[in-house]
């Protein structure tokens, strides 16, 4: 039985709707219905029963998924227990990472370590820290740069034993103000002198996202969010136009260089007080044997920290 119908039975499974299981599939409707109908006919029994919205589970289709799912859980975990062996063997090195790596100093490193591994290759996947340890656990990705609270990673430094964690770069939230606002030529301010302000923020479902909305609550309010993005260089041009206020990390105001900005800016970043830190670490699996590119990478990594913490 083709294992890929296997999945798509056991997503059907779990949303009892052809169309919303079509749309987590990347399917269309008709070939999902296809696929399940040959399941059917090769099992010889009907695995769910069909009314014009929802469909449910069989007897036979009850007993068939704990199997269907084993099965999809034994495929993930060999196809990358292979992509591990097969990276290992190339001196490929999988790498997950915080957005806006340039600011973080991320890319310098990689080309430090390109230049002193040149025969090593290295495969990037930017995402939120979300899922970066989700990645991190499901072994597609051997290394990590994530970013946490500064509370949350006091916390799992000391108590999650599983990972290990290099501190890198730390940074703090600023406010991103209009130059015309009242509050722009503050030297820092109370993130409450902010509550009745129309706000611009990073992606809804991200970490900066909960991060600057935690740290609303605290002080007191809840932010009017009226402008969302995942690009940093839009929220600027919100901020720009003068009707909005921003909140961000005072790295992500860093261009590559990590010169600050020059020139006539249409906007201004202010301190909040007291600062609300974020730390951004490199991680790995305690109890995985890292190949070598990783554990050179890690080495780099360590000497490049106890550089910057010596300069």
């Amino acid at each position: 039985m083709n294992t890929a119908y296997l999945k798509e039975f056991t997503v059907l499974a779990e949303v009892k709707n052809f169309w919303e299981a079509s749309e987590r599939l990347y399917l269309n409707q008709s070939t999902l219905s296809k696929h399940i109908k040959l399941m059917e006919t090769e099992l010889g029994v009907p695995l769910f029963t069909r009314t014009t919205r929802r469909v449910e589970l069989t007897r036979y289709g009850e007993a068939l998924l704990p199997y269907a799912q084993s099965i999809i859980r034994a495929e993930f975990e060999y196809s990358t227990l292979l992509m591990q062996i097969q990276n290992s063997e190339k001196g490929t090195l999988s790498l997950g990472t915080i957005p806006s790596m340039p600011q973080y100093n991320i890319t310098g490193l990689l080309s430090a370590f390109q230049k002193r591994y040149p025969n090593a290759s290295v495969k990037i996947t930017e995402d939120d820290p979300k899922n970066l340890f989700r990645l991190l656990l499901n072994g597609k990705c051997e290394l990590i740069f994530t970013r946490e609270t500064k509370l949350s990673f006091e916390k799992n430094f000391m108590e999650d034993t599983s990972v290990v964690r290099i501190p890198y770069i730390h940074d703090h939230l600023i406010a991103l103000l209009p130059k015309k606002h009242r509050l722009a030529d503050s030297p820092s301010l109370a993130l409450r002198e902010l509550k009745d302000e129309s706000f611009c923020f990073v992606k809804e479902d991200s970490l900066m996202y909960d991060i600057c909305v935690s740290a609303c609550q605290a002080a007191g309010f809840i932010p009017e969010i009226t402008f969302t993005s995942h690009r940093i260089d839009s929220i600027l041009d919100m901020v720009s136009a003068g009707s909005h206020a921003a909140l961000l990390m005072d790295r992500h105001l860093l261009p590559p260089d990590k010169a600050p900005y020059a020139g006539d800016l249409p906007w201004v970043s202010v301190d909040i007080t007291p600062h609300i830190c974020s730390q951004v670490s490199l991680c790995y699996l305690k109890e995985q044997r890292l190949s070598v590119s990783a554990q050179n990478f890690v080495a780099l990594c360590r000497q490049m920290c106890i550089q910057n913490r010596t300069d």
